[in-house]
């Protein structure tokens, strides 16, 4: 008799296990589909450049650590690392260090190791790799070095197979949060030729790229594999956001995104990106403060984004975009950071004729131009900034468009008196947008130079305290901004949609997304 009881109780745990076991799947064999606009160029995580190039990187390729939806926003949790520590060293450096987790391995069932991500960071930090988001690795001790040519260099460390050490130069409050979990720096193998996404170590393996349209299977090596939500995902990468559109509403998808024109129903999330007039810092008769002041507050922002409709455009309220979060993880742009006052366009008509009228200029500005690019929507926001000035406050300015080589050789010149460009974060970090405008950056086309300015960037930099380091970035956009040499007009922002009875979508706040765990809605 206690026989056969032991053997029902054994079953009755079986049929248990088997449940919590599947519990993590709700529904086998389901599939997911995606249409986001703009095809590959590449599917090398370090060259994704696109919003569909990482969207492939995040589930081929898995980070040290990742980010899942949390109780007040995204959060950091463990990937391949299943543990890490940070220690401060005597010399000011700060020393991380990653304890892979055992057992993890790449799709073709090789074992994950450490100096897969050294490989990965050098090949990243090395210029010759032509990384877009190649100084994302900046705060790294060694980084010029790396960038020169050198990548051993680049203090980056297999301590052995499972522990990887990264030394740092500066403090680097989001290195977690940014760096650890970007697409640009998940690992990359050293025995595989080329750039080959068919091997990877992400929650998918490669099922296959053709006619526009990425398949990718949940693999079978992945350590998580019974949280995934869907065993396959389909992304289709479009050509236009229409196109992309029309696969959701006429049912052959179940998400799209990156759509860049409003459409009734659908969310709208912001973009790392800032469009803004520069004013050259040694073009003759702009030296004035109060002029380029003048200039600025006589900008319709909300007029120049309502110009790009059906564009998501909203007018900057600063030069850091929405969306952008703090080192503590709260909202940068807030209503007491609000460094543009765009609600009364008139008000600020009058503060600028004031301006002029103290500083004397009546008889205008000589040879004002507004170089932009030869698109149609640059062309005709620059324009608006040359009519607002001309009806605003009685200056003549011409707009000189030109094509994206010329653009650019005149900016590296220095060869305008005011630009139109658009600028795109490369990081969720303020510093992101204010670091270029330190003095002597090659990326400060302005010619900025304020020491004040420069003193509260390195107070950020070395600062232990996040609210002190929030703090400094704060003023410090302030201080730029009342210079009027950059002059943030308005910011860009995407539309997504998923179809109703599904869950379990991951969004970054900024245009990132992950499947991984989108599955059917419980009933």
């Amino acid at each position: 008799m206690k026989r056969r009881t032991r053997i029902i109780a054994l079953f009755l745990l079986a049929g248990l296990l088997t449940g919590l076991v599947g519990c993590g799947r709700q529904q086998e064999g389901f599939a997911f589909s995606a249409a986001v606009v703009g095809h590959p160029a590449s599917f090398d995580p370090a060259l994704a450049a696109s919003e569909g190039e990482e969207l492939a990187a995040v589930h081929l390729y898995e980070n040290l650590l990742r980010l899942q939806t949390g109780e007040n926003g995204p959060e950091i949790v463990g990937g391949m690392a299943r543990d890490w520590e940070r220690r401060e060293n005597a010399d000011g450096t700060e020393t991380y260090t990653f304890h892979l987790r055992t057992g993890v391995k790449w799709s073709d069932g090789r074992a994950v190791q450490a100096g897969d991500f050294v490989y990965a960071w050098q090949h990243l930090a090395a210029e010759s790799t032509g990384a877009l988001h190649g100084n994302l690795l900046d705060m790294v001790a060694g980084y010029e070095g790396a960038r020169a040519g050198d990548p051993d260099a680049l203090q980056v460390f297999a301590r052995d197979k499972t522990t990887l050490e990264v030394v740092l130069q500066r403090r680097c409050p989001y290195f977690l949060r940014v760096v650890c979990t970007a697409a640009a720096t998940m690992p990359r193998r050293a025995d595989l030729p080329g750039s080959s996404a068919l091997v990877g170590n992400g929650p998918y393996a490669w099922g296959g790229y053709t006619g526009g349209v990425l398949t990718l299977t949940a693999s079978e090596n992945y350590y998580d594999r019974r949280r995934l939500g869907s065993d396959t995902i389909t992304i289709r990468y479009c050509d236009t956001a229409e196109q992309a559109a029309a696969l959701l509403e006429n049912g052959e998808v179940d998400f799209a995104c990156n759509l860049d024109r409003e459409r009734d129903g659908w969310r709208l999330v912001p973009s790392p990106e800032v469009t803004l007039l520069i004013v050259n810092e040694m073009a003759q008769q702009l030296e004035s403060r109060p002029l380029r002041q003048a200039l600025s507050l006589a900008i319709d922002r909300a007029g120049l984004a309502e110009l790009a409709k059906p564009a998501i455009r909203t007018p900057a309220a600063g030069l850091v975009p929405d969306g952008v979060i703090t080192s503590g993880g709260g909202a940068f742009r807030r209503e007491e950071s609000i460094c543009i006052d765009n609600s009364d366009y008139e008000k600020s008509c009058e503060q600028a004729r004031e301006l002029l009228e103290k500083e004397g200029i009546t008889g205008g500005v000589k040879d004002l131009t507004v170089l932009c690019a030869d698109t149609e929507s640059d062309v005709a926001a620059a324009e608006a900034i040359c009519a607002a000035w001309r009806e605003q406050l009685g200056l003549t300015a011409s707009v000189v468009p030109a094509s994206p080589a010329e653009l650019a050789e005149s900016l590296s010149r220095g060869t305008f008196r005011t630009a139109l460009i658009h600028f795109s974060g490369d990081r969720n970090d303020a510093e992101a947008f204010l670091d270029i405008w330190q003095s002597g950056r090659a990326e400060n086309k302005a010619l900025f130079h304020d020491n004040a300015y420069d003193i509260l960037l390195r107070m950020a930099a070395s600062t232990s305290s996040v609210e002190a380091r929030d703090a400094y970035l704060t003023d410090a956009e302030r201080l730029l901004l009342e210079q009027g040499n950059v002059m943030p007009l308005y910011f860009t922002g995407h539309a997504w949609q998923m179809r109703s009875g599904l869950t379990g979508l991951f969004s970054d706040g900024l245009g990132g997304f992950s499947f991984r765990g989108v599955r059917p809605a419980a009933d």
